[in-house]
């Protein structure tokens, strides 16, 4: 903890004036401090909000999101900082160490916690008992927030998720004369009968490459129904028996079922190898719907968003959703909190996910007519809407999770898929280093 404040401290002085030099949106240039926020010259309150990606369609949306906020709250100006994606996090963390936060902003799930230790966030749980659109939030995403944080405290509210998906071919399982799997079994039998290596044609793609664990563990989670990603004692299930048998399954596609290539592919490749028919089914998430429609056409994929897991249950695996925050530096949180409860509720939160073709958060958002319309949002959303549906959640909050996919996990699984190590030492020697990540995580941070 000491160490990553240190750091933070030391790059300030580097950092802190790109704030201002390259996070200039359509409506100010840079970001400005809370506290230099101030009344304008004709008494409205200023707020700013920071964007944590910006493209075009982000601009577009919440420029438009904004003009109908300051109309309906003429007393309130918000100003809108969009910020590359790619530089989002470090801007933040700056932000918070030289407290030039912003008053409210768009942040992912994950970097809550990072942000919650250095007293970055603001809880919102008495701003939210008194919301009269509390209800219309999805509840296992908001105590999904909760029960990650720290403390127990509320610092963000769910805007949107990205779910994780499978897509398969419906041109190809009609020449093979299948239905859409339901269950992962299916997905195993469905992968041999739909290769046909003399046309191109190959079951499944698997993901090889770069960010390849954290797919692997989404699937692993979704077959077992295992919802816990440590036991009472404090030790990991990634080795659970059923997780050895599904990667044990998925490591034998590899060359037989799949193209070689998968051994690199990152997911552009693997999206790219089931848009040319290629691939007859793969394992993503919603968020490139927007691809195949424009690619394949609407009608000829399909997406199996539910698929039961070996206990008969749906299990939505989670790695957090995109959420909205307040800043603890903010002089006028009750005006940003009433900015981003705005952004979250039914019409706005329905306006963004409709043009980001992703998953709102709001439970009215999920009944409108572009949600039936959309095949693989409908069906998210009926898993969503489902009392039935279970969340499990991946240890994202526990420090080091990340740092342990992106330089080790990833590079481990193709050796599996070489098979130069079996199924069970790659998740034995994973359950090892998450346990002890979690022990440290533990100690240093939550008894802190």
């Amino acid at each position: 903890m000491k160490k990553r404040i240190i750091i933070a401290i030391l790059l300030e002085c580097a950092l802190v004036m790109s704030i201002f030099a390259g996070c200039g949106g359509t409506s100010a240039s840079g970001g400005t401090s809370a506290a230099a926020n101030k009344a304008t010259a004709d008494g409205k309150t200023e707020i700013s909000f920071w964007d944590n990606y910006a493209d075009k369609t982000h601009t577009e949306i919440y420029n438009t999101m904004i003009k109908e906020f300051e109309q309906e709250n003429p007393q309130i100006t918000v100003k809108y900082v969009p910020l590359p994606s790619d530089q989002a996090k470090s801007k933040y963390d700056v932000a918070i160490q030289s407290k030039t936060t912003p008053d409210c902003g768009v942040i992912y799930q994950y970097w809550m916690n990072d942000f919650a230790v250095e007293k970055g966030l603001l809880p919102l749980d008495d701003y939210i008992s008194t919301w009269n659109k509390k209800d219309e939030m999805i509840d296992i995403f908001q105590n999904s927030i909760k029960n990650t944080s720290l403390d127990g405290k509320t610092y963000s509210i769910a805007q949107y998720a990205v779910i994780p998906t499978l897509w398969y071919n419906k041109q190809v399982f009609k020449k093979s004369g299948l239905p859409a799997p339901t269950t992962w079994d299916e997905v195993f039998a469905d992968v041999a009968k739909t290769t046909d290596k003399k046309n191109g044609v190959y079951g499944f793609s698997i993901r090889g490459g770069a960010g390849s664990s954290q797919q692997v563990e989404q699937m692993l989670y979704q077959y077992s129904g295992i919802t816990d990603m440590f036991d009472k004692s404090g030790k990991s299930t990634i080795n659970d028996p059923s997780h050895v048998e599904y990667l044990d399954k998925l490591a034998k596609l590899y060359n037989k079922y799949t193209p070689e290539s998968d051994i690199t592919n990152a997911s552009t490749e693997m999206i790219s190898a089931f848009d040319s028919g290629t691939a007859a089914m793969i394992f993503h998430n919603i968020g490139s719907y927007g691809q195949h429609r424009d690619t394949l056409g609407n009608d000829n994929f399909g997406a199996a968003v539910s698929l039961k897991s070996k206990q008969n249950t749906n299990v939505l695996v989670s790695n957090g959703v995109i959420c909205l925050s307040v800043f603890n530096n903010s002089k006028h949180p009750k005006e940003a909190f009433k900015f981003i409860s705005f952004l979250a509720e039914h019409k706005a939160d329905s306006q963004l996910n409709e043009k980001l073709g992703s998953v709102p958060c709001n439970k009215e958002a999920l009944k409108d007519d572009w949600v039936q319309k959309s095949l693989p949002v409908k069906e998210a959303a009926a898993m969503l809407l489902n009392k039935d549906t279970k969340l499990a959640t991946l240890p994202f909050n526990v420090t080091g999770y990340f740092d342990l996919h992106q330089n080790t996990l990833a590079k481990d699984f193709q050796n599996v898929l070489l098979g130069n190590e079996t199924a069970k030492q790659y998740l034995d020697r994973w359950a090892d280093q998450m346990t002890q990540l979690k022990k440290q995580y533990d100690d240093k941070v939550v008894k802190k």
